[in-house]
């Protein structure tokens, strides 16, 4: 589904498909409780929420690439990459809990589904076309200073016309 997801990404965008995904992750985690029971409805689901999570690692790298540069994108991506490892754990702690409490899993699939909405809601004051300013950033670091070195020989290579080529006076 990655082949399918960047593809999507370069024709509609980042908004546009990240507002599919959620949608697609709040229909099945408000009703994958329920639909459990049947069994190609589950398998579905499960492809589902796999293809989901595809297509977050399908579109976020060229969106790190495009806020922050090629300099920095990656290393974003890869601090991003790591939080979405440690939000993985969370769902087994979270169904440990519930074991423990007696609580019914429609709690579990619930809170998954507000943190879609969460989700969606950030997306609404999304703009993907800002760039990241690196220049207010207070502190010095490395990566600040990568990122100020990139930016100046970006605009350094905007700024200066290509040189001319002119034909040889040694033909005359």
């Amino acid at each position: 589904s990655r082949l399918l997801w960047g593809y999507l990404m370069d024709k509609f965008g980042f908004k546009p498909l990240m507002s599919v995904i959620a949608f697609i992750e709040v229909l099945v985690s408000g009703s994958f409780y329920f639909i459990v029971k049947y069994d190609l409805l589950y398998i579905i689901s499960v492809l589902l929420i796999a293809t989901c999570i595809g297509g977050h690692f399908s579109i976020l790298a060229p969106l790190f690439n495009k806020v922050y540069g090629v300099a920095i994108g990656p290393q974003a991506y890869g601090i991003c990459a790591l939080f979405i490892g440690v939000s993985n754990l969370s769902g087994p702690l979270m169904c440990m809990f519930l074991l423990k409490k007696n609580t019914d899993f429609l709690i579990a699939f619930l809170f998954g589904g507000s943190l879609v909405m969460i989700k969606i809601i950030c997306l609404l004051f999304f703009d993907e076309d800002e760039k990241f300013n690196f220049d207010e950033i207070k502190v010095d670091t490395d990566i600040g200073q990568i990122a100020r070195e990139t930016k100046g020989e970006e605009e350094k290579k905007e700024n200066d016309p290509e040189p001319k080529v002119t034909p040889s006076n040694e033909d005359e």
